[in-house]
């Protein structure tokens, strides 16, 4: 039988793999993991100075409803393409690439040249349709000032979807290749730039914090310099991976390349990821303000600043852990290795518990002073209706509850993509969403205005929860068990330690402020409560004899200048 498959679709010869030096720094998980830590540790702290500054400029009030919602949609349009193309298929395809004579060279350029094709064409379709997209996001009786303010500030905005696709695309070639450090650090760029954009607009403006008086250059500096800072981040890719010795070139032609296999994966991908970001779609709307005239209640600025809280011990641990822990999945799926497949994923649940545990109990107890310690530009004020601080702790405290199942869905969808089992994502994103959109009836329906935020981040805690444990149970039938036993005692000791630390932690900081206290005393409380908070914890870990903290803090340990040394 003759085969037809072009050049360079051929069957891979037995044996064949990527060089050494690469193979080598996909499988360290632990240099990978702390890599992507480091980089993103220090990003998400230009990050929070960035949120800052933003609070000094806009508040937490409509203005920052209004940019919220604008600078948010290429993020989740971005998300439908990410998962759907980009996280789902470059990384398994590219790891199996590399298995072929070539490298991979020949269908690696291709399948990049699907993706940029891919983000340019809905990049376009996204700009042409921002106002009906903005018009449907924002309620009725809104505003007309509103609804001009974010869809021009929407129009400056939505070309980022682009160049947030650019960099997972060139991030995902370069974690393929075994290289994490530029990936991690590039959104510093982004943040750097959109500092500097949000100083000189404080220097020209003061505070905004209401949508009459903006202007169009007020519009242009602070939209043009956060899109500016993700074309930065997006292009500071593409020299770290000239570097490693990746040469792309444009090749156009699908047919007959292993595509059709790697579409079916797609298209339960793409489902899971549509009814997901419906449900964003959903709730940004019933978070945005019923009446620009109205009360100041929490809106999506609130629910933004909370969840760049919330998602900080995410990204730096369970996501910098299960991104590493990915490439070596796929690896143990390809080789049928059950056993090493199964001791990855156990690894998954184990690792990042040790410090998202303390992060919940740090998160419920001293949600206020770290509100208002790192967004400083929030103001409290009883007699006019405004407690930003105290919004964004609540709806905090909430999330936290959902933190930990939040990874577990985090190491989910990366089994799942490593498997190739787009059906699985898909019904357990099917039901996660489905209890989301639960709580954003209830919230639209049922809550008063001031707790809508509130109502919505329970609904995506219990959500969470629900999503996580059915995983559990379908992962540990396919691997054969997961250990729980060992798990769930780890996670018990640890939730026991943490509860008490933060009872610990907040009696603390309650001696040193209440909600009416300047900045310097919420500062001071944040540090007095953290670091009883942090002393109970290590305590009682080493009462509890969990030896997964001991193994955390060695390396730090050893690089101390201690007595005796």
């Amino acid at each position: 039988m003759t085969d037809t498959r072009p050049e360079g679709a051929e069957a891979d010869p037995e044996g064949a793999g990527p060089p050494p030096q690469v193979a080598a720094k996909v499988d360290s998980v632990a240099r990978n993991s702390a890599v992507m830590a480091i980089g993103t540790f220090g990003s998400r702290i230009l990050g929070f100075i960035r949120g800052a500054l933003l609070t000094v400029a806009i508040g937490a009030g409509v203005a920052a409803d209004s940019f919220t919602i604008s600078n948010t949609l290429p993020t989740q349009l971005f998300v439908l393409i990410n998962g759907g193309l980009i996280s789902a298929l470059l990384i398994p395809q590219l790891t199996k690439a590399m298995l072929r004579k070539d490298g991979g060279q020949d269908f690696s350029d291709r399948l990049i040249t699907l993706c940029l094709l891919v983000l340019g064409g809905a990049t376009l379709l996204s700009v042409a349709m921002t106002p009906w997209i903005v018009d449907w996001l924002t309620k009725e009786n809104a505003g007309e000032a509103f609804v001009d303010l974010t869809t021009f500030m929407a129009y400056i905005c939505m070309p980022q979807l682009f160049f947030y696709g650019l960099y997972a695309v060139l991030g995902q070639v370069l974690q393929a290749r075994g290289s994490f450090l530029a990936f991690a650090w590039a959104p510093a760029w982004a943040n750097i730039v959109q500092i500097a954009g949000l100083g000189w607009f404080i220097s020209q403006w003061g505070r905004q914090p209401d949508v009459d008086p903006w202007t169009t250059e007020m519009i242009l500096v602070l939209g043009l310099s956060t899109t500016l800072g993700i074309v930065i981040q997006g292009l500071s890719l593409a020299w770290p991976l000239w570097r490693s010795g990746f040469r792309y070139r444009p090749r156009f032609g699908w047919r007959g390349y292993g595509f059709g296999d790697m579409s079916r994966m797609t298209g339960w991908t793409v489902a899971a990821l549509v009814i997901s970001q419906f449900y964003g779609f959903v709730s940004t709307k019933v978070m945005s303000p019923e009446s620009v005239g109205g009360p100041s209640v929490a809106g999506n600025a609130v629910q933004g600043y909370a969840y760049s809280l919330y998602i900080l011990p995410h990204s730096i641990i369970t996501t910098s852990i299960v991104t590493a822990l990915f490439p070596a999945m796929s690896r143990a799926h390809e080789t049928g290795d059950l056993a090493e497949l199964r001791r990855r994923v156990v690894s998954g649940l184990t690792s990042p518990a040790v410090l998202l545990l303390p992060a919940v109990a740090a998160f419920i107890a001293l949600g206020r002073p770290m509100a208002k310690t790192l967004f400083w530009g929030t103001r409290y004020a009883p007699s006019r209706g405004i407690d930003e601080p105290g919004s964004i702790a609540l709806v905090l405290a909430i999330m936290a509850v959902g933190l930990m199942p939040f990874g577990i869905t985090a190491l989910k969808q990366r089994y799942c993509f490593a498997r190739g089992d787009g059906w699985m994502n898909f019904w357990l994103v099917a039901l996660m969403t489905a209890v989301n959109l639960a709580g954003a009836a209830v919230a639209y329906w049922v809550s008063p205005p001031e707790y809508v935020v509130a109502t919505v981040a329970a609904g995506a805690s219990i959500a969470n929860i629900v999503s996580a444990a059915a995983f559990l149970v379908v992962a540990r039938g396919q691997l054969d068990g997961l250990g729980m036993g060992r798990v769930l005692n780890l996670w018990a000791r640890l939730a026991l330690a943490s509860a008490v630390a933060g009872v610990a932690g907040w009696g603390a900081s309650t001696l040193v402020f209440d909600p009416a206290s300047p900045l310097l005393a919420h500062v001071l409380a944040l540090a007095v409560g953290g670091a009883v908070l942090g002393v109970v914890f290590l305590a009682l870990a080493k009462a509890l004899r969990i030896r997964e903290v001991d193994d955390m803090l060695a390396p730090i340990l050893r690089r101390l200048p201690l007595p005796g040394r």
